[in-house]
């Protein structure tokens, strides 16, 4: 008689496709520039993409209660954006960004390489989202992922 096991699955296959994201919390938008920066620049490419996310109204968020807390999100997430924009070029580096709606109530900036596809940039964002912490109103939290930083804006 012979008989069939099924093999175990490997507990690292699982990690690579949902891998833990790691978040740090940076404090506030203007505390973060110089940080998330230099973070971007210490990756050694010449040119970064900047994937943001725009926040719609989200109606089971603690974070947003509001449209007005919707509207002051997005007012603060575009400066930062546009703030960083310029840091890094004046840095040397060739930076554009793409803005994308999000029913999410957090703003999210991903920094990567120009030729990354968006549908990447999606998966990721949904395994950030899944594993941060999102307590706080006003609060930045900074996170890796293989392709390069990312920023979440509460």
């Amino acid at each position: 008689m012979v008989s069939l096991l099924p093999q175990p699955t490997s507990l690292g296959a699982m990690e690579k496709v949902h891998p833990k994201i790691q978040l740090n919390e940076l404090g506030t938008l203007t505390e973060s520039l110089e940080p998330f920066t230099q973070l971007i620049l210490r990756s050694g490419k010449s040119a970064v993409r900047l994937y943001c996310s725009v926040p719609t109204w989200n109606c089971s968020s603690d974070i947003c209660l509001d449209l007005h807390d919707l509207n002051e999100l997005r007012s603060r997430s575009l400066l930062f954006i546009h703030e960083l924009l310029h840091s890094l070029r004046t840095s040397g580096m060739t930076a554009s960004y793409c803005l994308a709606p999000s029913s999410s109530p957090v703003c999210l900036v991903c920094a990567m390489p120009p030729e990354v596809g968006s549908s990447s940039i999606t998966t990721a964002a949904c395994d950030i989202l899944k594993h941060a912490q999102l307590s706080k109103r006003e609060n930045v939290l900074v996170g890796d992922l293989e392709a390069g930083p990312c920023l979440v804006i509460t």
